[in-house]
């Protein structure tokens, strides 16, 4: 069964495109660069990671004349679920862990000054090899990169975590001392008359 086409009011569709423009200006010489921004500013826009054919047709429609592939779209939409989709830890009371949309935001720009960095360091000049030296390192750079998220990401969860912990800590301690401060307190003020 086909899926039904996606909708968007006016003002999440306008935002969307300004998003693809916005990142293809800011970033003309390097892919995941843009589309790292473009799907950054697109979540902030929509609050939803959306498939490649998706952002390449806003990509088309905003007048965006780069033409990155699905594979590296599809890249880049994997970084953004690390970043945005983030399973939020059950915490005692429901409540939400709120620590995670500034780790989030924290990670993207991170991520956004790393990549600006790296695009900042010369190239090296050497022989014919160039093309193959320069491929093999950006993977290694890249690959660090992918490091770095994951410990960043596995940190988020564990200060969740603790967080969570803390949150049912000060729960019970309100529940068991609140009573009797109270009483202590009605106490006080009675001698106090």
């Amino acid at each position: 069964m086909a899926r039904s086409a996606l909708k968007f009011d006016d003002a999440t569709y306008a935002a969307l495109l300004g998003a693809a423009r916005d990142a293809d200006a800011a970033h003309p010489h390097h892919n995941p660069a843009f589309l790292d921004a473009f799907l950054s500013d697109a979540w902030k826009a929509a609050r939803r990671i959306y498939g490649a054919q998706t952002y390449l047709r806003f990509m088309a429609e905003a007048g965006v004349t780069r033409r990155p592939s699905a594979g590296t779209v599809q890249k880049a939409i994997v970084r953004a679920r690390a970043i945005y989709d983030t399973p939020a830890i059950p915490a005692f009371g429901a409540m939400p862990v709120v620590g995670q949309s500034v780790w989030a935001q924290q990670l993207e720009q991170n991520l956004a000054r790393a990549m600006t960095l790296l695009d900042a360091m010369p190239e090296s000049h050497g022989t014919a090899n160039d093309g193959v030296t320069d491929v093999a390192d950006a993977i290694r750079r890249v690959q660090h990169l992918e490091r770095e998220n994951l410990e960043l990401r596995a940190r988020l969860a564990q200060m969740s975590v603790a967080a969570a912990y803390a949150r049912e800590a000060l729960g019970e301690t309100l529940t068991v001392f609140a009573p009797h401060a109270m009483q202590h307190a009605g106490n006080v003020g009675r001698q106090g008359v």
